[in-house]
């Protein structure tokens, strides 16, 4: 009795089984599309009358509603959960080797790398690839701020890429890297 049971049980599975297999297959179509969706559209042909100076000093300035906003909910964080200000909110390290401000589409970010040694390997900073970035269109212009201090024993940096129509930020960070000191004379003399 229990053989037939599982006789009959494998029977169902096979049988089952080939009908999937033998059954009328189904395609899905659709149709390709040449344009990707982005949150943030094209806009490289409006004209937008903001400099990137004057941008930047109503973003110290908070005139903006969504970065008064940003403030906001900064100030609202346990002090422990609370990112550095200055980068949230951008502002120019007052110590910088180079500070740059720009107006430009976000495709030409990619562009704006700067290489520097640790002592190991070449690192680009910042390392934005817009391919990662699928809510921005590529011909979107943007607000890039850029502030770096490059010495032998440390780079420091930190950067914003703010779209210019919506006053959002669209990305940004630092970064603090220690180099290894390579001049160092590990070997002792004796003689």
């Amino acid at each position: 009795m229990k053989n037939l049971i599982l006789i009959s049980l494998s029977m169902f599975i096979f049988s089952f089984s080939l009908s999937m297999l033998l059954g009328n297959p189904v395609y899905s179509q659709t149709t390709p599309s040449d344009k990707n969706e982005y949150l943030h559209t094209a806009n490289k042909e409006k004209v937008f009358d903001e400099t990137v100076d004057e941008f930047y000093q109503a973003l110290r300035e908070l005139k903006y509603p969504v970065h008064q906003e940003v403030y906001q909910r900064y100030k609202q964080r346990p002090k422990q959960q609370q990112r550095h200000l200055d980068t949230v909110l951008f502002k120019e390290m007052p110590d910088a080797s180079v500070n740059i401000r720009k107006k430009l589409l976000f495709n030409e970010v990619e562009g704006l790398n700067y290489i520097t040694f640790d002592g190991n390997i070449l690192r680009p900073y910042p390392d934005i690839d817009i391919k990662y970035y699928q809510t921005v269109s590529p011909d979107r212009q943007v607000y890039f701020f850029y502030s770096f201090k490059d010495t032998e024993k440390e780079f420091r940096g930190r950067y914003a890429i703010y779209d210019v129509e919506t006053k959002e930020m669209v990305a940004g960070g630092g970064t603090y890297m220690p180099k290894l000191n390579l001049t160092r004379n590990t070997f002792n003399e004796e003689g």
